[in-house]
């Protein structure tokens, strides 16, 4: 998807909220966003913005942050260190905002820095275990792959799987997650492993799906962040003959982008992380009106995104709207509620503390929550 499609849908989400573009206000609270508009990593980010978008909508609504309205002010990263970091200064150089939602581990590793030395908070939704912890002013609330790894364990431990091979996007955030995953495999008895990091911006994977098909694999990890490169993947996979079982270890299935690019091959995929719990009244509600927007019901991501402006939105409210201020509210929440269900509290280590990921298979154009088998 290019930018000026992207960039038109993201702008006509914002207008269709009156209070939501009052950036000309002199009393209006922004929240920067860094987010790719181009580029491999894209193709999701106008229905994960779209959750920003809401909660926007949600705090004017209810008379914005002690009477000041709030307003989202983006920029395109590119999904890069380099356009994150350009992004993230002319959000706090020229429009001056106080707090910034940003996210994929190798634009949060480039900005981190910049967020300590400029003293502004970042909120991501990076599931990269322990990156945050290494900044002051650097925030992320996320399903940690830490935290669903030992369900994978579990799943295959249970299925008695013996060969398992990984596909993962060759960026930071597919360097990292393929050490936790081969540590589950081993423990739960894997006997032969083997992994490939592929180039994101590549269209032909045909010779690492033959690779795969070689190792005669009972079963495949296929992680990309939900960009094209995995559904043109996943394609792949199932035109080359390999029709295993396939994991995800990030739940992208309720992405419009990501569930139209993947068709009927996204059947019986199973996916670990969170969604949203609509039989709680606020994740019915934002089921609801996510769903009279962008015609989808919302997945994990765009329910993390409503929960970082809300999250902004608390610490602002506590304190002022000062990076410092606001970072140092962030640093000790606690009891927020989620729409993912439950609450939300900060850990000692920068990442809130969640309890709702699991294991998901699809089924047709919904998700059921599935457990480990058992020998």
């Amino acid at each position: 998807m290019n930018k000026p499609i992207i960039a038109a849908l993201l702008l006509a989400a914002l207008a269709a909220d009156p209070l939501a573009v009052g950036a000309q206000s002199n009393s209006t609270y922004k929240i920067g966003v860094t987010y790719p508009l181009t580029g491999p990593l894209a193709l999701n980010s106008a229905a994960v913005l779209a959750g920003a978008d809401i909660a926007v909508a949600d705090i004017n609504k209810a008379g914005g942050i002690n009477g000041h309205p709030v307003a989202l002010a983006i920029e395109d990263s590119q999904g890069t260190p380099q356009g994150g970091i350009s992004a993230m200064r002319k959000l706090v150089d020229v429009d001056g905002v106080q707090a910034i939602l940003t996210i994929f581990t190798n634009v949060v590793t480039a900005q981190m820095p910049l967020a300590d030395q400029l003293k502004i908070p970042m909120l991501s939704t990076v599931e990269t275990s322990g990156l945050v912890s290494k900044s002051q002013y650097s925030f992320a609330h996320s399903q940690a792959i830490a935290q669903e790894a030992p369900l994978l364990q579990a799943y295959w431990k249970g299925a008695g799987y013996k060969r398992i091979f990984a596909f993962y996007g060759n960026n930071a955030y597919g360097q990292n997650v393929a050490v936790p995953i081969k540590a589950a495999a081993q423990a739960a008895g894997v006997e032969a492993y083997d992994e490939s990091f592929f180039d994101m911006s590549a269209t032909d994977f045909r010779g690492v799906v033959a690779r795969a098909k070689d190792f005669k694999p009972d079963a495949i990890v296929l992680c990309a962040q939900g960009s094209a490169a995995e559904t043109t993947m996943l394609k792949q996979i199932r035109e080359g003959g390999l029709n295993v079982q396939i994991f995800n270890p990030s739940n992208f299935f309720f992405d419009k982008g990501w569930r139209e690019a993947a068709g009927s091959l996204a059947d019986g995929m199973i996916f670990t992380g969170a969604n949203v719990d609509a039989a709680l009244p606020a994740g019915k509600n934002f089921v609801t009106v996510y769903k009279a927007k962008i015609g989808v019901e919302p997945g994990y991501q765009p329910a993390e995104a409503y929960d970082i402006i809300r999250l902004f939105a608390y610490s602002i409210g506590k304190s002022s709207y000062s990076g410092e201020a606001i970072r140092n509210v962030l640093a000790a929440v606690k009891g927020v509620p989620s729409v993912l269900g439950g609450t939300i509290t900060m850990g000692a280590d920068h990442y809130t503390v969640g309890t709702a990921a699991a294991l998901w298979q699809a089924r047709g154009n919904s998700e059921v929550k599935v457990t480990p088998p058992r020998k």
